[in-house]
Parts: C-alpha cells; sequence; structure tokens
C-alpha cells in the first residue's frame, strides 16, 4: 500500500481488504497491554524525547574467509524522531577507538542533516566503553542505557536491524568486509531514500519534495508512468513517476 500511496495512485480500504482475503491473510488486533504498567516509563521517556533521541546497537554477519567464518560487527543508528539510518563499516575488530569514532562520524552526520541529539540509547554491550559515553557526554548528549536483558527498550535500532536481516542480509553469503558494507549501504540508502514508511505518513524518509503530500484522495492527478528500480538482483524494489 505504501508504494501505491508514493506513486499517487488512490487505494481504498476495500481493495486492501481484498488483496489479503486473496492473500489468505486475515490480520487481528493485538493484544491490549495498557495495564502493563512496566511499560509506561520507556513509552512516555520515548514520547517525550521522540525528536531528539537517537538508538545504537550493534548487529553481527558472518564473512567468510579462506580460512574459516569470522564474525562482522556493524554499528547501526537510528535518529528516532526522522527514522533517519546510518551504518558504521564493518570491522572485525570493534576496539574502543574504532567505537568512539562512529560517535565522532555521529556527530557530523548530525550537524550535517541539521538534526537534533539530546539523548542516546544503547544497551550494555561491553563495546560501549565509559571513553564512548564521555565523548558523547562532553557534547551535552545524555547517554540513557537500557535494562538488562530487555530489547524491547531499544526498540527502534532492534526493529531496523531485523528488517535488514530479514530483508536483505539473510539472503546472501558474505565474502569479505567490503562484500558486507556494499550490501548494507545498499539496503541503508533504499530505506532512508526510496522505501515508504508508513509511521512517515507513507513517505519516503529523504524525498526530493518534502512538502509533496501524498495521499489517497482519487482527485489528485498522477504525472507520468510507473518505473520499477531494482537493487542487489531484484531483491529490493521501489516504483516511481517517470517523467511527464
Amino acid at each position: 500500500m505504501g508504494e501505491s500511496i508514493k506513486l499517487r495512485c488512490p487505494v481504498s480500504k476495500t481493495s486492501v481488504r481484498r488483496v489479503l482475503r486473496e492473500e489468505g491473510v486475515f490480520p487481528r488486533p493485538g493484544p491490549d497491554r495498557s495495564d502493563r504498567p512496566d511499560f509506561q516509563p520507556w513509552g512516555v521517556f520515548l514520547k517525550l524525547h521522540l525528536n531528539t533521541l537517537v538508538a545504537y546497537d550493534f548487529f553481527v554477519k558472518y564473512v567468510r574467509t579462506p580460512v574459516s567464518k569470522r564474525p562482522g560487527y556493524v554499528l547501526a543508528i537510528v535518529h528516532v524522531g526522522t527514522r533517519q539510518v546510518w551504518c558504521s563499516p564493518a570491522t572485525f575488530h570493534p576496539t574502543e577507538d574504532w567505537v568512539k569514532q562512529q560517535a565522532r562520524n555521529l556527530l557530523m552526520c548530525l550537524e550535517d542533516q541539521g538534526l537534533e541529539a539530546n539523548h542516546l540509547i544503547h544497551d550494555r554491550d561491553t563495546k560501549f566503553t565509559r571513553g564512548f559515553d564521555r565523548l558523547l557526554g562532553a557534547t551535552g548528549i545524555q547517554i540513557v542505557k537500557s535494562p538488562f536483558m530487555a530489547p524491547n527498550a531499544n526498540a527502534y535500532a532492534e526493529s531496523w536491524i531485523a528488517s535488514i536481516r530479514r530483508e536483505c542480509l539473510d539472503h546472501f553469503w558474505c565474502f569479505g568486509l567490503g562484500h558486507l558494507d556494499q550490501l548494507v549501504q545498499t539496503y541503508m540508502d533504499y530505506y532512508n531514500r526510496h522505501r515508504p514508511h508508513q509511521t512517515r505518513g507513507n513517505r519516503v524518509l529523504q524525498h526530493p519534495s518534502p512538502q509533496l503530500r501524498l495521499t489517497t484522495d482519487s482527485r489528485q492527478e498522477s504525472v507520468g508512468s510507473i518505473g520499477c528500480q531494482s537493487e542487489l538482483d531484484g531483491l529490493l524494489k521501489h516504483y516511481y513517476r517517470r517523467a511527464a
């Protein structure tokens, strides 16, 4: 549905219901968790600091080398307010100096994009050292550590990592860090520039015309024919309007 809205094609609820029935999908509402007070503090925190919160987390993809398989580490960074994502280069050795350099890279990205960050949330992985926390703390960013064994507390980063695994990395074997970097950067570009996001009104995050409002209004005129662009041998696809 998001791709259709991005192309300014009207889609009604009846059409969505018909397609779901044809595919044998019958979604049901999830359980009501309003009576679980243990989730309230994190929910309140996220609502209060949504636009100035950055989420950090590592993920691993095993890389095949001539000798054996080795874990390649990538640091995913999500600006929660805009949902934009940046990823570090892959490495076999996420040392303290390497992690601190990624923090400096984050500060440069935020400055280039004109984004604000007052809080940064990460888990209690030992790769996030005291030096890393002090470096960011010196810039005025408050470090918030998630509780032990509570991945839901860092749900935005965890959700993005699940997406890149499910939609990209699980389909490939990686032969070297360069290959892993190419897969991650391709998916990141697709996610930021082409994929419609329901939480953002089915808009792409970095649309060339941010003020363009994409709606299901059938009176909105469609301009140009529809084109399809694919990446990674057709694994990632997005649709666009060709110039009239």
